[in-house]
């Protein structure tokens, strides 16, 4: 059961369908270059299906182009230079530099293995087989794309593992400097920098599942039913791309004052455990369930607490320089940037200090379509606009 809930599972459905469909599409066609070569339609919609309507779109499109320019290649260098020894090196010459042209992506491949088909196997009859090769693999693009369209799928649940996996590691970054900051005695450099984690690769992936979820809504027929969860994911992934930023700005600060090594700069004593406080805190807010609409405002009041005794004790703080008092404010600074950063929704007791979002705040996605209703332009946050009638 595990299995049919896979992404590849959906996809492997859709893939099977398509090239049933094509395969006895292809026995239906009249004429006897259908009758011999119809494994070609399956074989189409085999190399059109992919996860999304574009994707499929675009590959099949591709994969066309390559047999098109291998078959052109091979018929062209067959009339000219005959089927003697010298034609197959020409060939295979001309089909790689071919399939370099970047138009082509990842079909590139279709110029080479097409041309040598067309010039070695269909000796009798090339242009027939040439033919069947272009027209019978279109014919099995276009039922991929067309059981792409009619069961569309929106990576929903590999979108919310991603966020989920982003959470879970700063939250287990936040949990080690906590107790790095907790203990009577200063980890060493080495020690801290064992403390923190690698965000940059966890939020990548992130990102990918983001732009797969928004090519995933284009063409999509069924695309109304899923925008709000898709929003909502959009939001959140922005509040966590952008809190992951400050998080490790707070990780370089506390490495490089924070240590047993004779340093003028350091956190004080008083600020250590209040600023542990806000960690732990905004690691349990991170670890809440998001659906949880009550506990999560629950730990976000937490949070914005924390960070007031903080600012209250970082002003009260002795400090024996300017430069100490500095580096205390810029690690109070930093987590009221946390606290920012999870939405304007924080409070109104200005502890929260936004950080400027790194990706719009919304799908743009749904724009063409109000654009195509209504024809004149309105603003879109972030202060551009966008056309509406």
């Amino acid at each position: 059961m595990r299995l049919l809930h896979h992404p590849r599972a959906g996809l492997a459905v859709r893939t099977a369908l398509a090239a049933t469909l094509a395969w006895q599409l292809a026995l239906w066609l009249p004429g006897e270059t259908a009758a011999t070569y119809p494994y070609f339609a399956p074989l189409g919609a085999v190399v059109g299906s992919w996860s999304t309507v574009r994707s499929s779109v675009r590959n099949s499109a591709s994969s066309l182009a390559g047999i098109i320019l291998g078959a052109l290649l091979a018929l062209t260098a067959a009339e000219v230079l005959g089927r003697g020894f010298l034609v197959v090196p020409v060939v295979v010459f001309l089909a790689t530099l071919l399939a370099g042209w970047r138009v082509l992506g990842e079909q590139r491949t279709w110029v080479l293995t097409v041309s040598l088909f067309v010039l070695t196997a269909a000796a009798a009859h090339p242009v027939r087989y040439a033919a069947a090769y272009c027209g019978l693999t279109l014919l099995g693009g276009v039922v991929a794309i067309a059981v792409n369209a009619l069961f569309p799928r929106v990576p929903l649940a590999e979108s919310e593992q991603a966020l989920q996996q982003l959470s879970s590691t700063l939250a287990d970054q936040l949990d080690d400097l906590a107790e790095g900051l907790r203990r009577d005695e200063p980890p060493s450099a080495e020690e801290w920098r064992d403390r923190v984690h690698s965000l940059a690769p966890v939020r990548e992936a992130l990102r990918a599942r983001r732009l797969e979820t928004e090519e995933s809504l284009l063409g999509n027929v069924r695309r109304r039913r899923v925008l709000e969860p898709v929003r909502r994911q959009h939001v959140r992934g922005v509040s966590l791309a952008n809190l992951s930023a400050r998080v490790e700005e707070l990780s370089e600060l506390l490495v490089e004052v924070q240590t047993r090594s004779d340093r003028a700069v350091s956190l004080p004593v008083d600020l250590r455990w209040p600023t542990a406080a806000v960690l732990t805190s905004l690691s349990a807010l991170l670890r809440a369930d998001a659906a949880d609409e009550q506990a999560f405002r629950d730990h976000r009041d937490a949070l914005r607490q924390e960070v007031q005794r903080l600012s209250a004790a970082q002003a009260a703080a002795a400090y024996p320089d300017a430069m100490a008092q500095q580096t205390a404010g810029a690690v109070v600074t930093t987590l009221r940037r946390c606290l920012g950063s999870l939405g304007p929704d924080t409070g109104d007791d200005g502890e929260a200090v936004a950080p400027t979002p790194w990706r719009r705040p919304d799908p743009v996605l749904p724009g063409r379509d109000l654009r195509a209703r209504t024809g004149r332009w309105v603003p879109r946050p972030g202060g551009s606009r966008r056309f509406r009638r």
